[in-house]
């Protein structure tokens, strides 16, 4: 869906560049260290729970830790756990948006279920354009097919290998739609065979007034970080 593409590359090159390069609290940086340690052990589950010692984080370094667990842990949940933490952090412009689309691409393109709960994990993220984009275009390449009744040949096969591709390829579609509505509410709600064009012919719609919203939001950051720094120069 090259439309997609296009409007995304338009996104990424009007929100992408951070704000500012604030520097990392004293207090961030040491949480930063504390987590180094509690990660660094070989338990899964305790790996999990040092996560949560990251929720709120607001500097982009702290961002890539978790980016780095997301992509690099051995355990799948683990890797959804630090996606799910990374979603919700506060960001101030694209660039966290893009950093979650990236780790969310790097899934193998069979990881369809995996896909769908990344996509859902997506929902929090205050800049949305990227994220519709892509998962827009995931949603394009994918099939929505007619459940086939069950029937039977003269030989005494069925067709029920059929019926279960296409209730793979349904159920499929159905969970990424939901990850989709999740992040930005359609008007695609209840999937049938005709969805996928009827998510392009949406977006193609909306996607203007999407992208409008980030830069909004991007703008409203810029003022108020403008701002605070020029309150923080006059206290001084």
């Amino acid at each position: 869906m090259r439309f997609v593409l296009i409007a995304c590359a338009a996104l990424v090159l009007s929100t992408l560049a951070p704000i500012h390069a604030a520097a990392i609290t004293p207090e961030e940086s040491k949480l930063q260290a504390e987590f180094n340690k509690a990660y660094r052990v070989p338990d899964k589950d305790l790996r999990k729970n040092a996560l949560v010692m990251l929720d709120g984080a607001k500097h982009s370094s702290t961002w890539q830790l978790l980016a780095g667990v997301a992509s690099s842990d051995p355990e799948a949940d683990v890797r959804l756990a630090a996606f799910t933490v990374l979603a919700k952090e506060p960001a101030r412009d694209g660039t966290h948006a893009h950093m979650l689309v990236s780790l969310y691409s790097a899934l193998k393109p069979n990881e369809l279920e995996t896909r769908a709960s990344y996509a859902q994990a997506m929902a929090p993220s205050q800049f949305k354009a990227e994220i519709v984009a892509t998962l827009v275009d995931n949603l394009s390449r994918l099939r929505h097919p007619k459940i086939p009744q069950l029937m039977q040949t003269s030989n005494g096969q069925t067709n029920a290998m059929a019926i279960k591709t296409a209730e793979k390829s349904c159920k499929e579609f159905d969970d990424l739609l939901a990850g989709l509505n999740a992040v930005y509410k359609t008007e695609v709600l209840a999937a049938t065979y005709e969805s996928p064009l009827q998510i392009g012919k949406w977006y193609q719609a909306t996607a203007a007034k999407i992208v409008a919203a980030d830069k909004e939001l991007l703008e409203k950051y810029k003022k108020e970080d403008a701002e605070a720094a020029k309150a923080a120069k006059a206290a001084k």
